[in-house]
């Protein structure tokens, strides 16, 4: 083979590599073909890798996996909206276990999870077609999944925090973003307390809430709230273990089950004192805090052994309608219900559902509510849905997709609907290690992976 016949093979099987291999392999064949046949010229080279219409082939994507023991969504990762780079030549697709979600709106939503202790946290603004990488530096190790409302939290898709707990002595860290996540800062809290929640009533403006169970029944809360977005932290209304305590401050009876804030001044508290909900108010931004208006009594759950309470959730910023899910356990059975608000918590009102019993992997995942009226639920892979806040709930046509993927993923970690029509669901099967996320564009009738 001569010189010139040497070149032309060596440049078409760099272009055959380019096709299925990608840019990395290209580059390495031109290098080889450079250092060997230099005195002929790169010209030739370039020509023989080009096609019929004289364009030079791009490259497909490359194939990336975070981690072999955590696969399963498979995610189409594009640059940042601000970034210089093509989203076309710069896209890739990830495999990557996720653990939690949160809808935004009806196009932006965040999903993440943990891989080797480095938080992976995607966003969406279409509907789940592309996603954005906005993690934080690797450098903040997290030991532990990050859960929405607990230790993230949005105000909006611009401007979002993450708690990561102490960790060896260290403190407690809260990272913030004004930016969407293109860039994120650091602020600490002095105390290394598990943080329970985290709630922000405007980009400015927001709290977290660590507690420190001290004896039976009772809890050190402590509350600190910024108003600089994060910057700056500051200590509130806090429980004193040793029991010097005013009626204004945050009581110690009792374990925390969430925290809100409906705006900038009303927040609310739900704990289990003794195995009983109750639920604490505040209308002066937590400076001081009482108990709020009663609203369970026991004796319409005859038979129910444990409860359990979620904080109250608001149907958007400001709104004076919310409600809390209540679940009443029995055995390995759990029977779900929930409380309505429509005078910003004044008062609630039990609406008891009528869905059956919840028994297995499943039995404590609560139906999610759009408004005071629409609901939907699954149990044992069905969707249900309802338009008279939870009294009535009826059975959605099952899903062939959702009824499939149940099978290899038995799991439902979270459901949430954004509006009427659109939501997802994410699905795990925890002992492979693998989850997938699912989204309904017809009020839970159909289902699709993103």
């Amino acid at each position: 083979m001569n010189r010139k016949k040497q070149l032309e093979w060596t440049g078409m099987r760099a272009c055959l590599l380019d096709e299925r291999g990608g840019n990395h392999l290209r580059s390495q064949w031109i290098k080889i073909a450079q250092t060997a046949l230099l005195s002929i010229g790169i010209a030739a080279l370039l020509a023989a890798c080009t096609d019929s219409s004289g364009q030079t082939p791009v490259a497909k994507p490359p194939q990336e996996q975070e981690d072999n023991g955590n696969t399963g969504q498979t995610l189409t990762v594009v640059p940042p909206a601000n970034s210089t780079q093509s989203a076309d030549t710069a896209k890739y697709q990830i495999q990557t276990r996720l653990t939690d979600f949160q809808l935004l709106n009806g196009n932006g939503g965040l999903a993440w999870g943990v891989t080797r202790n480095a938080l992976r946290l995607y966003y969406t603004q279409d509907q789940g077609s592309t996603w954005t990488n906005i993690s934080p530096s690797e450098n903040v190790q997290f030991p532990a999944n990050p859960q929405y409302g607990q230790s993230i939290y949005f105000v909006d898709s611009t401007h979002g925090w993450i708690v990561r707990e102490g960790m060896g002595g260290t403190d407690t860290m809260v990272l913030r973003t004004n930016n969407g996540g293109a860039s994120w800062s650091l602020s600490s809290l002095s105390k290394t307390d598990k943080v329970t929640a985290i709630t922000f009533a405007s980009p400015e403006k927001g709290w977290i809430l660590t507690t420190t169970d001290t004896s039976i029944g009772k809890q050190d809360k402590k509350l600190y709230l910024t108003e600089d977005g994060g910057i700056t932290w500051n200590e509130m209304s806090s429980s004193d273990a040793e029991g010097k305590q005013s009626t204004a401050e945050i009581p110690t009876r009792g374990y925390t089950t969430g925290m809100t804030f409906s705006d900038s001044n009303h927040g609310f508290l739900t704990v289990l004192e003794f195995g009983t909900p109750k639920l604490y108010v505040t209308v002066d931004g937590g400076e001081h805090w009482k108990s709020g208006p009663s609203f369970f009594d026991r004796d319409q759950f005859n038979g129910c052994g444990n409860f359990n309470i979620s904080s109250p959730q608001f149907f958007g910023r400001e709104a004076q309608g919310a409600w809390m899910s209540m679940s009443c356990s029995q055995g390995e059975s759990t029977k779900f219900n929930g409380f309505f608000t429509t005078n910003g918590g004044q008062s609630w009102t039990l609406s008891a559902f009528s869905l059956n019993k919840q028994t297995g992997i499943n039995r404590n995942l609560a139906p999610s509510f759009l408004n005071p009226l629409e609901g939907w639920a699954m149990q044992k892979g069905k969707t249900y849905y309802t338009k008279d806040a939870g009294k009535t709930w009826k059975a959605l046509p099952v899903s062939k997709v959702l009824e499939s993927i149940h099978k290899d993923y038995p799991e439902i970690v979270k459901l949430q609907m954004v509006s009427s029509k659109l939501g997802w669901i994410l699905v795990e099967n925890t002992d492979a290690k693998r989850s997938l996320l699912l989204q309904t564009v017809d009020g839970g009738v159909h289902w699709k992976v993103l």
